[in-house]
């Protein structure tokens, strides 16, 4: 899995989203049961502290369980996001990414090939 230092994202922030990008590739599947923080923070060389916080943020998005004494699992993800807040702040901070985009000047043609390419999982 592996964090980097390069992306700008906190390490925590990463991790999250490393297991989103596991999970949207068919990497991890639901009931998937994830290392331990402790085997994780070891794998990625992080504090476990930081682990925790990620699987802390998963977790409070639906995307992992914790089982007390048994362990972190993928969670089942059948459930469909709607209007969700999760969903309503991504969208937001979508429109930003495009405004940005836009006064850059990029062409309306390679932004959609952007979002296909990372949206079929071709880019990573």
């Amino acid at each position: 899995m592996q964090v980097s230092h390069e992306s700008g994202l906190a390490y925590y922030e990463q991790l999250v989203l490393r297991v989103k990008q596991q999970i949207v590739q068919g990497i991890l599947r639901p009931g998937d049961k994830l290392p331990s923080v402790r085997e994780m923070a070891r794998q990625e060389q992080l504090n476990p502290n930081t682990v925790s916080k990620a699987y802390k943020q998963l977790e409070s998005q639906h995307v992992i369980n914790t089982v007390h004494g048994r362990g972190t699992y993928v969670a089942d993800t059948t459930t469909t996001p709607g209007d969700s807040a999760q969903v309503v702040a991504t969208k937001k901070q979508l429109l930003t990414l495009l405004t940005e985009i836009r006064y850059l000047g990029v062409p309306m043609e390679d932004v959609v090939s952007w979002i296909k390419a990372a949206y079929e999982g071709v880019e990573k």
